[in-house]
């Protein structure tokens, strides 16, 4: 029996606020897991800023700058817990799921986020409290049955653009030029392609377009530049730096290990 990847809990507590000063602004290694029990926090990771209301959380990730945006209300309650995944299939969960929305049954969210504060001041609680904070994880992952239809429609999107980049991973594609093909924004179908593949939608396109290569390559008739721009990269180098990445090869090397060839008879 495969054994489960959970997480492992570095510390967590309860945040009361006094009406002054914000969230400090950070890096930090590891994954955080905020929910707001009461007003609304306002806080920013990399680009992007969010204002988490009360009943919702926010999953910030480590290597990724964040802070707050304006002073803590005076009426702001929220829990955090700081958490590394055990084994690369935990680590995909956490890079899929969603970073910020309500919770579906906030009274159990905090109640677990209570027993958790409760279970740390116990010795020996170790086992017990990555359980305990895994445990919070699924309650976030959990979605309303409206939620889930609305997954249905997001997995046929997904399909329907992983489609349209088969057929036109050649020409000058992008998520904005995708999204409106798709007629729809394009940040909503980079998420949903994200959560239904495990990686962006750009992803998606430089991967059709190294496989392409691939075919191309072993039936050696073109150069590695032409190779280059008949896939779709406009860039010669970067198609050779993201070619090694992904294959562990040059273009070149792939070319010698995989090329069809010529086979001469009597």
């Amino acid at each position: 029996m495969k054994k489960m990847e959970l997480v492992e809990l570095i510390h967590a507590g309860r945040f009361v606020s006094r009406g002054r000063g914000r969230h400090i602004t950070r890096i930090i290694d590891s994954y955080e897991l905020i929910f707001v029990q009461s007003g609304t926090l306002e806080m920013f990771e990399a680009e992007r800023n969010y204002a988490v209301p009360a009943g919702s959380f926010l999953l910030l990730h480590p290597g990724l700058r964040h802070g707050g945006l304006s002073a803590y209300g005076n009426d702001l309650v929220f829990f955090w817990c700081h958490f590394l995944p055990r084994g690369v299939e935990r680590k995909a969960r956490l890079e899929a799921m969603d970073t910020c929305r309500a919770v579906v049954r906030p009274e159990r969210m905090g109640e677990y986020f209570q027993l958790l504060l409760s279970e740390l001041r116990e010795v020996g609680s170790g086992c017990s409290a990555d359980l305990l904070a895994e445990l919070l994880l699924a309650e976030a992952e959990r979605i309303s049955p409206a939620a889930e239809a609305d997954d249905c429609v997001a997995s046929e999107l997904a399909s329907r653009a992983k489609e349209y980049i088969i057929l036109h991973f050649e020409e000058s594609l992008s998520t904005a030029v995708l999204g409106e093909a798709l007629h729809c924004n394009p940040d909503y179908l980079n998420r949903v392609c994200h959560r239904s593949w495990g990686h962006t939608v750009t992803e998606e396109i430089n991967l059709a377009r190294l496989r392409y290569a691939c075919r191309l390559l072993s039936q050696g008739k073109l150069s590695v530049k032409e190779i280059a721009f008949e896939s779709g990269f406009n860039d010669p180098a970067y198609f050779r730096r993201r070619f090694r990445r992904e294959f562990g090869l040059s273009p070149a090397e792939y070319r010698a290990a995989h090329s069809l060839g010529h086979v001469n008879t009597a």
